[in-house]
């Protein structure tokens, strides 16, 4: 029943995880960290593709050429919260493992950035405390959980605007 569902969640899983460990080879969680801090927004353009790939799939497959604009919505929900279980399971590993340095290094590189811009001690002491709180484990993990679910349902929701295709309208796509 939830066959493209767990196909399509599980790809987006996976290649978010592959994209994160693509920027941390490359070191932009360490060495590169101003390169970093711009690519890391590109990963949204996996989401947008597999979330597409899913719903046509689910419209073209299994319900013959034709789905609401709720059936849409659901199928990308889910699709949606199976990758973003693999990337919170992955994100465990990442700091925890993989690049227990990167919180400290990411604060390390904007008390940079800020000290580079003529911030006053008690600015940056200021920003940092915000920081700090941020970029704390349970939070970075909690901000990406729900990051990743709130794009998924908008992108999924714009998605199915455009794949709609109700049994007495259709759309050519």
């Amino acid at each position: 029943m939830f066959k493209t569902e767990i196909k399509y969640g599980i790809i987006t899983g996976i290649c978010i995880c592959c994209w994160h460990i693509a920027e941390y080879l490359f070191g932009l969680h360490s060495s590169r960290m101003h390169i970093g801090e711009f690519t890391t927004y590109f990963v949204v353009i996996i989401p947008f593709i597999t979330l597409y790939f899913g719903i046509k799939e689910k419209r073209d497959k299994f319900n013959n050429g034709h789905i609401s604009l709720g059936q849409g919505i659901r199928t990308g929900l889910m699709i949606s919260l199976i990758g973003t279980l693999i990337v919170a399971v992955y994100l465990v590993i990442y700091f925890n493992s993989i690049n227990p340095s990167f919180l400290d290094l990411s604060i390390a590189y904007q008390k940079g950035k800020m000290i580079s811009r003529g911030k006053t001690a008690e600015e940056i002491a200021s920003e940092l405390g915000k920081l700090k709180f941020m970029f704390k484990f349970v939070n970075q993990l909690l901000f990406g959980i729900i990051g990743l679910v709130t794009s998924g349902f908008v992108i999924s929701f714009a998605l199915s605007m455009l794949l709609k295709r109700n049994h007495n309208k259709t759309l050519l796509i």
